[in-house]
């Protein structure tokens, strides 16, 4: 195996531990990660990242790459998603500053979904056909 297996399997566990961290948090609710934001993006989420760790043990580049711009742009897609329903959620409320006053209890938990975007970025980057950084003589 060379690093860019490592790095593959590495990449993969980072989307893991990402998704299941907390990503929110809601006051009495408490914290919640993927699962509890959407089950069927989390379930897309870790086939991609499983993908990745199969990719990563076996040394299939064009793997490692496709789960990796495929789980980026899920997650991507989940943030503009959950952004779109925090801001919207409190829309009945007919006085606009107590609907923004209420909507501001939610709080991002930045930790998960930064573990989830670098994970994703290093199957993207370490799916290169060059070696980085080690030259071959």
């Amino acid at each position: 195996m060379n690093s860019r297996n490592y790095a593959g399997i590495f990449g993969s566990l980072l989307i893991i531990a990402g998704g299941l961290s907390p990503m929110l948090h809601i006051p009495i609710i408490g914290n919640w990660n993927y699962f509890d934001i959407d089950v069927v993006l989390a379930s897309i989420v870790f086939v991609l990242a499983a993908l990745g760790l199969i990719g990563g043990a076996f040394g299939k580049n064009s793997l490692l790459k496709l789960s990796g711009w495929l789980s980026l742009t899920v997650i991507i897609f989940t943030l503009a998603a959950v952004y779109f329903k925090v801001n919207n959620y409190f829309s009945f409320i007919p006085l606009k500053k107590l609907a923004a006053a209420a909507s501001s209890i939610i709080h991002y938990r930045w930790l998960g979904w930064g573990l989830m975007v670098l994970g994703s970025l290093t199957l993207i980057i370490f799916s290169r056909k060059k070696e980085i950084g080690i030259r071959k003589k």
